[in-house]
This record gives structure tokens, C-alpha cells and sequence, in this order.
């Protein structure tokens, strides 16, 4: 797996001029902007989470046909992470040994690596303010329109 910076984008690229001059790729992958079906092995707890979700991806337009598995990735460690949470809420972080020492529950680590992986997922997908930030998407038709409108209203008051 190569090591560094992930690559950006070729559209970012093309959208900032360029700046390093280096010679953009051809032939990079396009995917289509389709929702993708959420998948029927999700339990309903993830199910849920994907309800909630792909409206507002698809509205931002970042959701492609390829993107079901990284979605259901997040949505599967969203919902893994949640019901730790509530078990440890209800039982603690620690556990006493039979030798009488306090230890950390098992759950907690697995609950840790489940909020490494909903943030992981969370890149892929933009979901989150400092992960939005890195992501440039064209405004759709109805954002342009509902800015204009709101101009011309503000306008029109003064």
C-alpha cells in the first residue's frame, strides 16, 4: 500500500488551476451519481442510520453508485459504536479482575476501533464539517435558484 498524502481529485485539480503543473491523469474514474440501494444485511440499527443519511449525501451530491459500501461501512460502525456506548453507560469502563485489580472493559477498545472506523468511513464520504471542507461539489440547480431568491428578497427590503 503506498504510503504519503492520499491523492486529490483531477477535478479539484482542474478547479484550482493546477497549481503544481504536474500532468493531470486521464482516465480517472467517473462514477455516476446514483443512490445507491442500502443493503439488505444491515441490521435495522444501521438501516436507520442509512434512512437518515443518503437524503442529505445525495442533496450534497457526493453519493455515486460505487459509494454503497463505503456507506454501509459507516452506517454499520455508527451503529456498533452507539450500542457500546449504551453498554458502557449501563456497565462502566472498568471491570474488577478475580485478583481484585480494576481493568478496562474489553468493550471499550472494540467500542474505540468502531469510532476509528465511522470517522474513517466519514472521510470517504464527507460526512462531517472538517471533512466537508475538503470536499468541492458544483451547486445543484435548485441551491442556485434558493440563492438568487434569497438575494433579490434582501434586496427588495432594502
Amino acid at each position: 500500500m503506498p504510503t504519503g498524502r492520499k491523492p486529490k481529485p483531477t477535478s479539484l485539480k482542474v478547479i484550482e488551476g493546477n497549481p503544481g503543473k504536474r500532468p493531470l491523469p486521464k482516465g480517472e474514474p467517473n462514477p455516476r451519481p446514483i443512490v445507491p440501494d442500502c443493503p439488505s444485511w444491515l441490521n435495522a440499527g444501521a438501516q436507520a442510520i442509512w434512512e437518515r443519511l443518503v437524503p442529505e449525501l445525495d442533496y450534497c451530491g457526493v453519493l455515486t453508485a460505487v459509494d454503497q459500501s463505503a456507506l454501509a461501512g459507516y452506517c454499520s460502525a455508527y451503529e456498533e459504536a452507539g450500542r457500546l456506548e449504551s453498554f458502557i453507560d449501563e456497565y462502566g469502563y472498568t471491570v474488577e479482575t478475580p485478583s481484585g485489580y480494576l481493568q478496562q472493559r474489553p468493550e471499550v477498545a472494540i467500542r474505540n476501533k468502531a469510532w476509528d472506523r465511522v470517522d474513517k468511513f466519514a472521510a470517504q464520504l464527507g460526512i462531517g464539517a472538517a471533512h466537508r471542507a475538503r470536499i468541492d461539489v458544483e451547486k445543484r440547480d435548485d441551491e442556485a435558484k434558493d440563492t438568487a431568491s434569497e438575494i433579490l428578497a434582501v434586496t427588495a427590503r432594502r
